[in-house]
């Protein structure tokens, strides 16, 4: 598929645009932000409803966005070695913890893949 990226708009053209690189493959998704360190960037799991934090270095900053584009639940700062699951996300958005804005439980945001290069 080559690198995509997902732009992610807050606020509808008065917001931030927030960018993340998409993993789509079984692997990807499962490896998620796996071996990078806190500097890393965000990412987008695609087609991903839960995610682990099994064997990660450092706290993870985590929503799940459903198709409409509605943030259906957000975990902030959440440790290693847990689980979560949200059976409605279409895609799960992931960095490491970060202090500032992050994205909130029922707010609206507009998606858009971008093919990078």
């Amino acid at each position: 598929m080559g690198a995509m990226t997902l732009e992610v708009e807050r606020g509808f053209g008065v917001g931030e645009l927030l960018s993340f690189r998409v993993l789509s493959s079984p692997f990807d998704r499962l490896r998620g932000l796996l071996g990078t360190g806190s500097d890393a960037g965000p990412v987008a799991l695609m087609g991903c409803s839960s995610v682990h934090t099994i064997g990660m270095g450092y706290r993870l900053d985590i929503a799940f966005v459903g198709r409409s584009g509605t943030v259906l639940a957000v975990w902030r700062s959440v440790p290693p070695g847990r689980l979560l699951a949200n059976r409605r996300a279409w895609v799960t958005l992931e960095r490491p913890h970060r202090r500032g804005t992050w994205l909130a439980q029922g707010e609206k945001v507009r998606m858009t893949l971008r093919k990078d290069g």
